[in-house]
């Protein structure tokens, strides 16, 4: 009987701790899993956007990481996507592609940097993104704005790449924003209404008035951006981020309508300036002409095509007077045309831009 009895008490007492085992084991999934749904709740992007901000964040902690010493220097990287990361990072942290600009200004600058096996190690990544920042920096500070002035977004292309060492080409485009809010007439015909006329060169003016400080290029590049440049809706706690930019530059003679070379943006040769004065016809034929060229001929022209991606949009086209003297006299303007791929994430995930001349 003793032994029943003390069998029986073991039994009691192992079933007892069985149970306390069992019920903290319960509890302690019951605390852990709202961590769970908190963390799914962060994360709760689309795939692709979330990828974005995942690779932007890593490659942030690994420039830190490398800089304190904790993280291996000679990693090497591809090309490609060094040129991505550098690109990506400097623009979720300065740029302010969401502005309306009403003047912009476009500089190139070129860099070098050292190549193991046609890769970037971490390091020269590193010191490469810290150069960039700094003469960008300098870049803005000398573009000739003062008031209301940002930077719309950073374009980093690799350029020429050798065995050993790769050129890197970097645009930047900054430029004055407006604030406040316009009233603009739907566009039915074009741009231009019937009796405009227009002087198309650098601040050229009205044909009434030439000393207006505005001409058919700078009417034609707001209408354009306003009308079909990529605006998505602003909201208080999201942000937007472009990346998968590319910046195309053309001289004006790239693309014709005919055989006659009647050109889709402007291009002549030799001409006299009366040929400058523009009435609404030839006005409205450019304008139409720069969007084909815009929507249609570059994003599928063999020599681009590669740089797009396949959620591109077109974000703004710069267009900038030139008079070139080689064998004739060129009257061309040159345009950069950007586009890129954007996303919406949380505020709280980069926090605001930073102003480049401060931070």
């Amino acid at each position: 009987m003793k032994r029943n009895f003390l069998n029986q008490l073991v039994l009691c007492v192992s079933l007892i701790f069985t149970s306390v085992v069992i019920f903290m084991s319960c509890k302690k999934d019951k605390l852990t899993e709202p961590r769970q749904n908190i963390n799914q709740e962060i994360a709760a992007y689309d795939f692709k956007t979330n990828q974005v901000v995942q690779r932007i964040k890593k490659f942030d902690d690994r420039l830190k990481e490398v800089k304190r010493g904790i993280y291996r220097t000679n990693k090497l990287v591809n090309v490609d996507s060094a040129m991505w990361d550098i690109e990506s990072l400097f623009n979720i942290t300065y740029s302010s592609p969401d502005d309306i600009f009403v003047d912009k200004k476009v500089q190139e600058l070129s860099f070098d940097v050292k190549l193991i096996d046609n890769k970037i190690s971490i390091a020269d990544m590193g010191n490469l993104y810290d150069k960039i920042v700094m003469s960008v920096r300098e870049a803005y500070r000398n573009d000739g704005f003062t008031d209301n002035k940002s930077l719309m977004s950073l374009f980093v292309k690799k350029e020429e790449q050798r065995s050993d060492e790769l050129k890197v080409k970097v645009v930047v485009v900054s430029g004055k924003t407006d604030y406040q809010q316009h009233d603009y007439e739907p566009i039915l015909y074009g741009p231009f209404a019937a009796g405009s006329c227009w002087y198309y060169g650098e601040l050229g003016g009205s044909c009434d008035d030439p000393y207006i400080l505005t001409d058919a290029a700078e009417l034609l590049e707001d209408t354009i951006n306003y009308y079909h440049g990529y605006k998505p809706e602003k909201c208080p706690d999201k942000r937007n981020i472009y990346v998968n930019l590319a910046s195309i530059p053309l001289e004006g003679n790239e693309y014709w309508y005919n055989v006659t070379q009647d050109y889709c943006i402007f291009y002549k040769v030799n001409c006299d300036k009366e040929e400058l004065y523009l009435d609404a016809n030839d006005l409205n034929n450019y304008y139409y002409g720069e969007l084909d060229v815009i929507k249609n001929r570059v994003p599928n022209d063999p020599l681009y095509a590669s740089m797009f991606d396949d959620d591109y949009v077109f974000m703004e086209v710069n267009i900038d007077g030139i008079q070139g003297f080689r064998e004739d006299a060129v009257y061309q303007h040159k345009n950069y045309i950007f586009y890129g791929t954007p996303y919406s994430v949380d505020k709280n995930e980069f926090g605001k831009p930073k102003d480049l001349l401060y931070d």
